[in-house]
């Protein structure tokens, strides 16, 4: 139970409290606020993780051959999630899609890294929001050309379990780009209306958190989809 005092100051009453929330330093909030977002980056790799376990696990079980349908022969064919007789090996995604796309997260990681550097530095708010909108930039080109590759993979998700997982983990790497472009927008917004002066640097850095664990995240998928196919 909180104890609760009055005090008079000037003939206004003012009650003080032990752990009222909106009584928080700066300090303090940004403490919270890194506590939420780690919980969150925790959770969010443990789904990551479980992605890549479940890739390798069907990958080395290769039930029925049909991991990309190497087992599959028109003596012996095998049968599509619709129940189509599949007579061929299905044929690798281009990886090329993937390693650009993660590189063009780790370039939206480090230009957020920089805008935080500069609200540290106490640049000015034209600064931070050409930092923030060039991310959101690159950010749009790599969905973009997330959105490119499913119009080119050479398969569809029915033909096997290594097609349905690797448009899966595509889903997977456009969800994060979506969440970390909105995010980046909102950065932009912020420093315009000045948010950012002055020193008040903390949100930017959890950002910059976030967008290198996207930019990690996607790496590791796209290595586990290019190296293990």
């Amino acid at each position: 139970m909180a104890i609760v005092t009055t005090e008079h100051d000037g003939g206004h009453g003012r009650e003080s409290g032990h752990g009222e929330g909106h009584h928080d330093t700066p300090q303090q909030r940004d403490g919270k606020e890194r506590l939420a977002l780690w919980l969150f980056i925790a959770g969010d790799a443990v789904i990551v993780a479980l992605l890549i376990f479940t890739w390798i696990y069907t990958r080395a079980l290769n039930t029925n051959g049909m991991w990309r349908g190497a087992a599959c022969t028109v003596a012996n064919p095998c049968t599509d999630g619709l129940g189509n007789p599949l007579t061929h090996e299905v044929p690798k995604a281009d990886p090329w899609y993937s390693v650009g796309i993660a590189a063009l997260a780790v370039v939206a990681a480090l230009v957020f890294w920089n805008a935080e550097r500069s609200a540290r530095d106490r640049a000015g708010r034209s600064a931070i929001a050409g930092q923030a909108s060039l991310g959101v930039l690159v950010l749009l080109v790599a969905i973009g050309v997330q959105c490119y590759q499913f119009t080119a993979l050479p398969f569809t998700t029915i033909v096997g379990t290594y097609a349905s997982s690797f448009e899966f983990f595509m889903g997977s790497t456009l969800a994060h780009l979506l969440v970390l472009a909105f995010i980046g927008f909102g950065m932009w917004n912020r420093a315009r209306a000045g948010r950012y002066d002055d020193g008040r640097w903390y949100q930017v850095r959890l950002i910059r958190f976030f967008a290198v664990w996207i930019a990690l995240s996607i790496c590791l998928l796209t290595f586990v989809m290019s190296v293990f196919a």
